[in-house]
């Protein structure tokens, strides 16, 4: 009865996975060829080390981050000498589940996360950063994730010279959905969430025993999120520190929009947030702001567990083997994820395109001023189309 109700919880909250009119003037695109190929991996070598944020509470245990950072630069002579023992960063699904509820998910259903590009010591610990101070993207899961379910994406915008800092917000992941943690979930204190894991990575860099030393620009900030996240990240920008945020499948503020630039990711078969609904959202922001709309696809294509439920493996795949969900609850937990739809690795690049874009283009004090571009190449197959108000 335990493990049955266990996995009721968990299919749940897998199902629920980052799911909680008149457009602007649009800018014409403009040649790309002195625009990097942001959807490559970077100049960069990525490494991964996780931060402690605090308890908690008694149910949902320590709050971590996971930070991906450069930690060998081209031109920068190469890796470190006394690091000589490497293996690649990997996660499997239930490494992401509280220890207690672990043992619940089979291994048939465990499906593992390899993340190209990235390399940790072989005690698992992170590499010593290059010493460049790097602006800083702060990143929020959506309902029901967890912080680590988007390490391709983030790993690739951190080969691009970013510190990028993916923290847990427990009260609305997918812990506290199988737990049923006492704890709700509010905008605001995912807002202060967000603040701390900007504070503790501020920390981590002027730490001479971290291996984020020297490594963080904490005048350089930006926010991003998915889904719910995507609201986080909006909200985040009335702090005085943070320049932009860009929504993936956003849910709208909670707060009013501050009057910094923001852009917005979405995808045209999205059933969780939808297509009017992110139209909506993007109305509301102030300009500088713009929206990337992407054919097909759906709400969970950004995530690296998608490629798991393409594959039959997964939370969501092992509640529908044991009738955990409805049928309408499992179709929401895999839109996007069906081998109808596009692969998501064919739909990252576009996402860390842009993302990228909006980074590289806002620190350098371009907001506002460039027209967002689609790229001359194209994104393989994936229809693209670009609303900006300046």
């Amino acid at each position: 009865m335990r493990t049955r109700i266990a996995g009721v919880a968990l299919a749940l909250a897998a199902a629920l996975v980052m799911g909680a009119g008149c457009s602007s003037p649009s800018a014409t695109p403009k040649s790309t060829a002195s625009t990097p190929d942001y959807s490559a991996s970077g100049p960069d070598a990525v490494s991964v080390t996780t931060l402690d944020l605090g308890s908690a509470g008694s149910v949902l245990g320590e709050r971590k981050a996971t930070v991906f950072y450069p930690w060998a630069r081209a031109g920068s002579g190469g890796k470190p000498t006394a690091q000589i023992c490497l293996k690649g960063f990997a996660y499997s699904q239930s490494e992401t589940l509280p220890a207690s509820l672990q043992s619940v998910l089979p291994a048939a259903y465990d499906t593992q996360q390899s993340i190209p590009g990235t390399s940790v010591g072989c005690d698992g610990g992170g590499l010593q950063a290059t010493p460049h101070r790097l602006p800083v993207l702060l990143f929020s899961h959506g309902y029901g994730g967890e912080r680590l379910y988007y390490s391709n994406l983030l790993a690739g915008i951190a080969s691009w010279g970013f510190v990028v800092v993916s923290a847990d917000y427990l009260e609305r992941g997918l812990a506290s959905q199988a737990l049923k943690g006492t704890p709700r979930p509010s905008a605001a204190f995912d807002r202060s969430i967000m603040l701390s894991s900007l504070k503790a990575v501020t920390a981590a860099g002027d730490d001479p025993t971290s291996p984020l030393y020297r490594a963080v620009d904490p005048s350089r900030v930006a926010a991003a999120g998915h889904s719910m996240g995507g609201q986080t990240a909006f909200d985040a920008l009335s702090a005085p520190g943070i320049a932009t945020a860009i929504g993936w499948a956003p849910v709208g503020p909670a707060i009013r929009p501050a009057n910094k630039p923001t852009m917005i990711i979405g995808t045209t078969g999205d059933t969780a947030v939808t297509e009017d609904r992110v139209n909506r959202t993007y109305r509301s922001l102030p300009a500088p702001k713009s929206l990337i709309e992407v054919s097909g696809l759906g709400h969970n294509t950004y995530t690296d567990i998608c490629v798991g439920i393409r594959s039959g493996g997964g939370l969501i795949n092992f509640a529908v083997a044991n009738h955990f969900v409805s049928p309408q609850l499992a179709k929401l937990g895999i839109n996007g994820c069906e081998k109808s739809n596009a692969s998501p690795t064919s739909f990252w690049p576009v996402v860390q395109y842009y993302t990228v874009f909006q980074l590289k283009n806002v620190f350098a004090g371009h907001a506002g001023t460039t027209a967002v571009p689609v790229p001359e190449r194209g994104f393989s197959k994936l229809k693209v189309r670009v609303t900006q108000s300046q």
